[in-house]
């Protein structure tokens, strides 16, 4: 207990099928002086069926904040609800259908423990699908220099994954509430901004999900007009420097987000950060034409009666 507490903020809303194995991740970490607050955003499913359950096995570790009307403004706003109750010296993020590696608390502690001048700290993730299995994986910058020169275009964070010092930033919402989404981008980029550090562990700390229904990816030329908008903001209000490299990047985004599908637009996505490889999309249309033509040849087979 001469450790420090540390906050473990976990927004959720209608999760039913992972919320579980994100709970039991928390529960079962090595670092064990902690506090999880769970946000219940109204969800209509089991998952807060399922998080009073843990509640029950664990009424000292975990605080459930049940929101009886859903707000339909994102986990950001969520977590500043959770926040604002965070006894914690740290604050750790945590999403309903990910899952935390059983040291990563204790390494981010221990990193933030030795480098008194980082505020935040992440770690680079595994990806995997709905089944859990892992299908490539997110190696995210390490030092405070190479993820301040890559804000401008992606964001260099795993949300999910990231620790970070609490009441060291001095006002009421931690998350700031601009947009309708791509809220933790647009915060972050700010606080880099105006001189926090930032770090990235290179171990892979999380099995981040994606599945097709994570928020961010659902409506993607949406949420990259947000991105666009924060990007301008933070670059003529902080003087953001700009290089031509950033540029073409974004003048290349900007032509595939409006001229591409949105499906289409995810797979570039993935490409690009280098979570999948052609192998692995190749295999996954293999898969689907072989179960195609399977339901074909059964259909075709079957007697008309």
């Amino acid at each position: 207990m001469n450790t420090p507490l540390v906050s473990v903020i976990l927004p959720a809303f209608n999760a039913e099928a992972f919320i579980g194995d994100s709970i039991r991740s928390i529960i079962n970490q090595t670092y064990s002086h902690i506090e999880l607050i769970i946000v219940d955003d109204a969800s209509t499913d089991k998952t807060l069926s399922i998080i009073k359950t843990f509640k029950t096995r664990y009424p000292s570790l975990i605080k459930i904040i049940q929101i009886k009307k859903n707000m339909n403004k994102g986990g950001d706003t969520c977590a500043n609800m959770a926040i604002q109750l965070a006894r914690g010296k740290y604050i750790a993020r945590m999403d309903a259908d990910d899952i935390s590696h059983p040291k990563r608390i204790e390494k981010q502690v221990e990193f933030l423990t030795k480098n008194k001048d980082i505020f935040i700290v992440g770690a680079s993730a595994d990806v995997i699908d709905k089944n859990g299995k892992i299908i490539g994986e997110k190696m995210m910058p390490d030092t405070h220099e190479k993820i301040y020169a890559q804000y401008m275009v992606f964001h260099p964070m795993i949300h999910p994954s990231v620790l970070f010092r609490n009441k060291i930033v001095k006002r009421k919402d931690f998350y700031l509430s601009k947009y309708s989404a791509n809220n933790d981008y647009y915060t972050f980029f700010n606080l880099i901004s105006q001189g926090k550090k930032f770090a990235n562990l290179s171990e892979k700390l999380l099995k981040y999900r994606i599945y097709g229904n994570n928020n961010s990816l659902k409506t993607i030329k949406a949420n990259f007009v947000n991105t666009l908008k924060a990007r301008i903001y933070i670059m003529k209000k902080y003087g953001y420097p700009i290089t031509l490299k950033d540029i073409l990047a974004n003048i290349f985004q900007i032509l595939t987000i409006t001229l591409l599908p949105e499906k289409i637009i995810f797979y570039a996505y993935l490409f690009s950060r280098g979570i999948i490889t052609i192998e692995s999309v190749t295999q996954k249309i293999l898969e689907r034409l072989f179960s195609y033509t399977l339901k074909q040849e059964t259909h075709i087979s079957t007697p008309i009666r």
